[in-house]
């Protein structure tokens, strides 16, 4: 469940970034160092549009988990509209703001029309080329890992991979026909974004989900919740932004010549890349998080941080040794100088050693902002994205020039990454043993172990062992006899139907899991089964009165509920119904 998720977010999110890196590898090629160098600078301006979006993307993605986790889909509903909403108004403001403050922008950045002019210039071109597409990126990051959680993970990926056709074919059409310069480049870029956001928009209309957009479900009181979860992530974005203009002042006082800066562009090009396979990652555990959460299920909680940081470590620490290996190889498609790609392939190596830490940080921050453990989140936010970078890039830049600089990046995450580990061990009083030490939560969170019963089925020899193992749990909790049988019975006759009519995923084996719980005034009943939509809920209230000999533990269970649910993520089947004790 996991896995598969993360891989398709990780995917349409490097092939996002991947159509800024053909602009500059392009641009590199066909119009020179000094026009790349320009493009190289633009990384604050879509750290500007970013803060922003991650704002209400991160906070549609918090609330909207935990409240499809609660099994609210309707207010969920509500809370994915009005962020659309308020991405596109923002989306408009910066359009105004590129096209009639440019030139203020850029001085602020720190770029001279006196001083550097062709940068400037180019810089210019480059932005307004790029602002066409602001709308279409900004709502394409709400729509997308929505889309995911939503079931509609192949519309993601095709966008995606649409994103990245779309903007190649449109800069060789750019250098090779319409001679549009750096201007045309980013036109390219935004062209292309507008034709992911074509294919992703469709799905919010349909209705074949969960989430369905519409303006009568805007409501403005909803924005305060999605600022207070966004916030974190607004702030880490502010870091970011702050932290990338720092360092390019520091990079341009101490780099000596404009193949020092285009060397640096190449590393910050590719740790942009890489941050994806971290961010790819993130953004899956963040929504993922979410859904335990809303639910109180510590064990599932468990389980998704320790796979989480298992795949992290692993897909992060393979793709570190492939470019490691291939750095001479990725230098050669920016440059043909020497002296440049000698200074690309230490840039490179310096971003690959840092992308295991890098990773697995974002992971587990993506893991606390689902638990909505602000604190921890905003102290990672400013020290990874901030304070330490900036630190350490001064301290090697004054030591070692820009290649000292090049190297902060591995070494900040190395010293951010021992500070984690070393306040986790402080909170636990000792060295962590097990997941749970990282896991952070409430004491009060969820239900204690003792009062919890999980299984799995997979086929009729665990429907019968879980029907009898559920009984013995409700007898053994206080639950009274007749009460104890009818969920047994419920257990057995959902498992079987699961078994028996449950159509695989694209072939993969039959698999549901269920959770049963008290905290003495109520049971819950958790079902989750890994096959295509149906919804069990609404075929009890449909054949209530149909087939009166047939599914009676099923009917008979839904009918004591006082409160039962159903919503389909990550291409799941989810049943929730709580019963007093």
């Amino acid at each position: 469940m996991f896995l598969s998720a993360a891989i398709a977010m990780i995917f349409t999110q490097l092939v996002s970034v991947i159509a800024t890196i053909i602009d500059g590898i392009i641009t590199s090629r066909y119009l020179g160092e000094t026009a790349y160098s320009a493009i190289s600078l633009f990384g604050p301006f879509t750290g500007i549009l970013f803060m922003i979006v991650i704002f209400f993307s991160t906070g549609c993605q918090v609330v909207c988990s935990i409240l499809i986790g609660k099994g609210k889909k309707e207010t969920a509903n509500h809370v994915f509209s009005a962020a659309a909403v308020a991405v596109f108004c923002f989306s408009i403001l910066l359009i105004l703001i590129g096209g009639f403050f440019a030139d203020d922008l850029i001085s602020l950045y720190g770029i001279s029309l006196k001083e550097k002019p062709e940068i400037f210039l180019y810089l210019k071109d480059y932005l307004h080329g790029y602002m066409i597409g602001i709308p279409a990126i900004m709502l394409s990051q709400i729509m997308g890992p929505m889309c995911v959680m939503d079931g509609a993970k192949r519309r993601f990926i095709f966008s995606a991979a649409t994103l990245c056709i779309a903007d190649v074919i449109g800069d060789l059409l750019n250098v090779f026909v319409f001679h549009g310069g750096v201007f045309g480049m980013g036109a390219a870029t935004s062209i292309a974004l507008v034709a992911q956001f074509l294919i992703l928009a469709p799905h919010f209309f349909t209705g074949k989900g969960i989430l369905k957009f519409s303006v009568h479900k805007f409501r403005d009181a909803l924005l305060k919740d999605l600022a207070k979860n966004g916030s974190p992530a607004f702030a880490q974005y502010m870091a970011t932004v702050v932290r990338d203009f720092l360092i390019n002042k520091i990079n341009l006082m101490f780099a000596v010549s404009a193949v020092a800066i285009a060397a640096k562009g190449v590393q910050n090009d590719l740790n942009v890349l890489m941050f994806c396979v971290g961010l790819g990652i993130g953004k899956t555990l963040l929504a993922m998080t979410g859904v335990y959460y809303g639910a109180n299920d510590r064990s599932g909680l468990r389980k998704l941080l320790a796979a989480a940081i298992k795949h992290t470590f692993v897909i992060s620490t393979t793709v570190c040794i492939i470019l490691i290996a291939g750095a001479e190889l990725i230098a050669d498609f920016y440059s043909d100088d020497p002296e440049a790609i000698m200074l690309e392939i230490f840039a490179i190596r310096c971003m690959a050693l840092s992308l295991v830490f890098d990773a697995v940080l974002i992971a587990y921050q993506n893991y606390l902002q689902g638990i909505r453990n602000t604190k921890a989140v905003t102290f990672m936010n400013f020290a990874d994205r901030l304070f330490v970078p900036v630190l350490t890039a001064f301290i090697l830049g004054h030591l070692f020039g820009t290649k000292g600089i090049m190297a902060s990046i591995a070494t900040g995450k190395v010293i951010l990454a021992l500070a984690m580990f070393g306040i986790i061990c402080f909170k636990a009083k000792r060295f962590p043993r097990s997941e749970k030490d990282f896991m952070l939560l409430p004491k009060d969170f969820g239900i204690p172990d003792e009062n919890t019963k999980e299984g799995q089925i997979s086929d009729m020899t665990d429907v019968t062992r879980e029907s009898i193992e559920a009984e013995q749990f409700c007898i053994d909790h206080g639950i009274n006899e007749t009460k104890a049988k009818l969920i047994s019975l419920f257990v057995e006759e959902l498992g079987s139907n699961i078994i028996k009519y449950g159509k695989p995923i694209r072939g993969k084996k039959i698999l549901a899991e269920y959770r049963l719980f008290t905290d003495g005034t109520k049971i819950g009943i958790c079902f989750r089964d890994f096959c295509k939509p149906f919804d069990p809920v609404m075929y009890a209230k449909s054949h209530a009165e149909t087939d009166p000999g047939e599914h009676i533990g099923l009917k008979m269970v839904m009918n004591l509920a006082k409160d039962a649910k159903y919503y389909n993520t990550f291409n799941t089947n989810n049943v929730m119904l709580f019963l007093d004790n």
